[in-house]
C-alpha cells in the first residue's frame, strides 16, 4: 500500500473513542485538565502529538447563559480547527446555548460577534457514536419516534439534526422556544416519573423508550444536564430503562474540577472523575492507565 493511499485511509478513519465532556458551564478549566487527564491534550488544551483515533464531545451546557465566556467559545472552535488526522470535536447544544441564542435574538451579549454566534447556532443537539446516543437531556417518545423515522428511511440517525436544524432555531415559531422543543432535548424536571408513567396502552414509557432504543441499536446513552453529587451517576436501572445504560455525565466539574467519560463504540464507559482518580492510585497513576486504554503513548 503506498504512504499515499495510507494516508487517505486514515483520514477517513472512524475514531475508536469518544471523551466526553458535560455541563461544565464556562469553565475552561475544567475542560483543559480533564482533557489533560486523559492525554488528548496537554495542561494549555491544545491537541498533543501522537494523538489518534478520539472525538470529543461534549453534551451541552458548555456556556453559562447569564454570561456566556468568549473564551469558551474561542476554545473549541480552535480546538475543531487544529483536530489531528482521525480525530474530531463534536459539541452539542443544551439549554444554556439555546437560552443564549434567544437572548441573540432580542439583542443580547453583542460582544459575541458573528463568528462565535455562528459557532453556537451551528452545533448540533444529538450525536451517535457507535452504539451510544449522546445528548444534553434524557430520551423521550418524542425524541425516538423522530430517529425512528430517519432509521425507516435508510438514512444516518445524525441526519436528525440537519432535519431540525431549520425548525429548531429560525423563525417567529422556532421549537427552541417551545415546550416541544424542550421534551425534543430532554429537558425533563423528574426523569424518574417521566419514565414510569405508562401511555395510552398501558405499556411504561420506560419499556417503550428501552425497545425502540434497541431497535436503533443503541445500547447506551450518556447526557448531562442534571447534576450528581461529584460523581457520574450510571442509571443502569431495569425499571427505568430495561437492557440500556443510562449514564448521566454531569458530576458538577466546576466543583470537581475533573469531570469526563470515555466511551468506545460498543458503549463501553470509562469514568474520569476524583474517586476514580483517588481508587487507582492518584493523578500520575490515573493518567497513565488513561493514556494505555486511549493508545496514548507519547
Amino acid at each position: 500500500m503506498s504512504k499515499h493511499h495510507d494516508k487517505e485511509h486514515n483520514k477517513h478513519e472512524e475514531p475508536r473513542f469518544a471523551v466526553v465532556l458535560s455541563d461544565t458551564d464556562n469553565d475552561l478549566r475544567a475542560v483543559h485538565y480533564a482533557l489533560h487527564i486523559v492525554g488528548v491534550c496537554d495542561r494549555e488544551g491544545n491537541w498533543r502529538k501522537g494523538v489518534h483515533g478520539i472525538r470529543v464531545i461534549h453534551t451541552g451546557d458548555w456556556l453559562n447563559k447569564f454570561a456566556p465566556s468568549l473564551a469558551m467559545i474561542d476554545y473549541f472552535i480552535h480546538l475543531s480547527r487544529t483536530a489531528p488526522k482521525t480525530c474530531d470535536v463534536k459539541i452539542l447544544n443544551g439549554n444554556h446555548e439555546l437560552d443564549v441564542l434567544h437572548r441573540l435574538e432580542k439583542g443580547a451579549y453583542t460582544y459575541l460577534g458573528g463568528v462565535r454566534e455562528a459557532f453556537i447556532h451551528g452545533r448540533d443537539l444529538i450525536h451517535v457514536f457507535g452504539k451510544t446516543l449522546f445528548m444534553h437531556g434524557y430520551p423521550t417518545l418524542y425524541l425516538l419516534r423522530f430517529l425512528a423515522q430517519i432509521r425507516a428511511e435508510k438514512h444516518d440517525l445524525n441526519g436528525f439534526n440537519d432535519r431540525v436544524r431549520k425548525a429548531f432555531y429560525e423563525g417567529h415559531h422556532a421549537l427552541f422556544r417551545s415546550e416541544e422543543g424542550k421534551v425534543l432535548m430532554g429537558n425533563i424536571k423528574k426523569a424518574r416519573l417521566y419514565y414510569q408513567e405508562s401511555s395510552f396502552d398501558g405499556e411504561k414509557r420506560a419499556e417503550k423508550i428501552s425497545r425502540m432504543l434497541k431497535e436503533l441499536d443503541i445500547h447506551t446513552v450518556v447526557h448531562g444536564h442534571r447534576p450528581n453529587i461529584l460523581v457520574q451517576k450510571d442509571e443502569a436501572i431495569e425499571m427505568e430503562t430495561p437492557g440500556v445504560r443510562l449514564v448521566n455525565n454531569d458530576n458538577q466539574p466546576k466543583m470537581s474540577l475533573l469531570g469526563a467519560a470515555i466511551v468506545d463504540r460498543k458503549g463501553e464507559v470509562y469514568f474520569v472523575n476524583a474517586r476514580e482518580m483517588y481508587w487507582q492510585g492518584g493523578e500520575e497513576r490515573f493518567k497513565k492507565q488513561m493514556r494505555e486504554l486511549l493508545g496514548i503513548h507519547r
